[in-house]
């Protein structure tokens, strides 16, 4: 891979600072921590002893290893890093930042390499960064600049390819062009979100029946006929011709939810989250579909709504924060291998299932929120949901493929079936 010349990054990427002991999250519990082989020679070398001994000890070479990236791993002792003391690290306060294997001294940055451009963003499973990332109200603009001579450790850099058998060796042609579009439609604010949402679906839908066709020299003409149509106002008429079906979309969240964390970790915030919703839903072994539903509904329109409504582009920067993070439409590749969802032959659709599948996690659980929390719910409860379920599912190597399966049982095989599920 040839050295990127430029980069490309939001404006806000160089404001995160770690907070360290103060955060309510700590990144050091909660998943496993890889150390790359250029870190782990240096630990053979270390010169605090009692350290040096507990780093022998408490590491493992990877004999699965693909790379030097993930030359070896920590042990954990329960969820947590063993070198984790009173909030902080015990290898950076002793040797320094330097010794912090590339996982952990580049978190919450993710790096990707698309052409000759690095593209640096945050992940939103930090509270620090999401709080970064989230509460401005202005759009999220993310700017290119030249490279130079800036130094930096980039930990796991992944290159993009499309997960679709037909372009298996090649990158997707139109990307750039591509991804320009999905990021002005989810900026179109003279459209609720969720009717962006929808027509983002009509695109994916065309270009996956595009790319199974093999056919790329008519990508740029759907791009444009998107572009006009947006601007024209052209989906009006469909829009409104959907319905809502608030009964559907809050059980299909709810299988999702409970079967993930019945299943899988789950992080404590996110759990502390999901306690909320039964007590707001008041959910007992007595409790009805029906009467959860309504209840659900009177949170949605009476506290949800009002407070969304007002500070629509929390989801607005999430969504396009979660663009650039993943590489949508296309997935970063490390993340379909590991998941297991590049053999997919819907891979623009399913990419974009997942999206709204992460999107409608956090709407739900925001809503059960709301019902507990009634008139005092506010953006730190929607920050706290989406850096928690972030880490909680987003970061789960089972989740994504499990999700499209349970999609795919459910007949929802295209990107417009997930409409269900946005339909305000």
């Amino acid at each position: 891979m040839s050295r990127p010349v430029k980069l490309l990054q939001a404006r806000h990427y160089d404001e995160f600072r770690c907070v360290g002991a103060e955060c309510e999250d700590t990144c050091c519990t909660g998943w496993g921590i890889t150390v790359d082989r250029d870190t782990y020679d240096k630990y053979q070398n270390c010169t605090d002893r009692e350290l040096r001994s507990r780093l022998h000890g408490l590491i493992t070479i990877n004999a699965a290893a693909t790379s030097d990236d993930d030359y070896a791993t920590i042990n954990l002792s329960g969820p947590h890093c063993p070198f984790l003391a009173q909030g902080l690290c015990s290898i950076q306060s002793r040797l320094g930042e330097d010794y912090l294997p590339n996982t952990c001294a580049t978190y919450p940055r993710m790096m990707t390499v698309v052409g000759d451009v690095l593209e640096r963003a945050l992940d939103l499973s930090c509270p620090e960064a999401a709080r970064l990332v989230l509460l401005s109200p202005g759009p999220l603009r993310f700017e290119e600049k030249d490279r130079g001579g800036e130094r930096f450790r980039t930990g796991n850099v992944f290159v993009p390819d499309t997960p679709n058998a037909i372009y298996a060796d090649r990158p997707y042609p139109y990307f750039a062009e591509v991804r320009g579009l999905v990021v002005t439609l989810l900026e179109q604010r003279t459209y609720p979100l969720w009717q962006r949402l929808i027509i983002l679906a009509y695109l994916c839908d065309k270009l996956n029946e595009l790319a199974e066709q093999g056919n790329d020299q008519d990508v740029p003409k759907i791009i444009q006929g998107y572009r006009d149509a947006t601007q024209n106002r052209l989906f009006d008429d469909v829009l409104n011709k959907l319905t809502a079906r608030p009964a559907e979309q809050f059980q299909t969240m709810l299988e999702v939810i409970v079967n993930h964390i019945s299943s899988n970790f789950a992080v404590r915030r996110f759990l502390d989250c999901y306690q909320e919703v039964l007590l707001g839903l008041n959910w007992t072994n007595e409790s009805t579909m029906a009467g959860l539903v309504n209840r659900y509904q009177e949170a949605k329109s009476t506290y949800y709504a009002p407070l969304t409504q007002r500070h629509e582009h929390v989801m607005e920067r999430y969504l396009l924060n979660y663009v650039y993070r993943s590489v949508f439409p296309l997935g970063r590749l490390e993340d379909n291998r590991r998941a297991g969802i590049h053999h997919i032959s819907n891979s623009i659709c399913a990419q974009y299932s997942l999206m709204i599948m992460y999107y409608s996690i956090i709407k739900t659980v925001s809503i059960g929120m709301a019902a507990f929390h009634k008139s005092g719910f506010g953006l730190d409860h929607v920050i706290k949901v989406i850096q928690s379920s972030t880490k909680t599912f987003q970061h789960s190597t089972s989740f994504p493929m499990r999700a499209i399966q349970y999609l795919r049982g459910k007949g929802m095989d295209n990107a417009l079936s997930m409409a269900v599920l946005i339909r305000n």
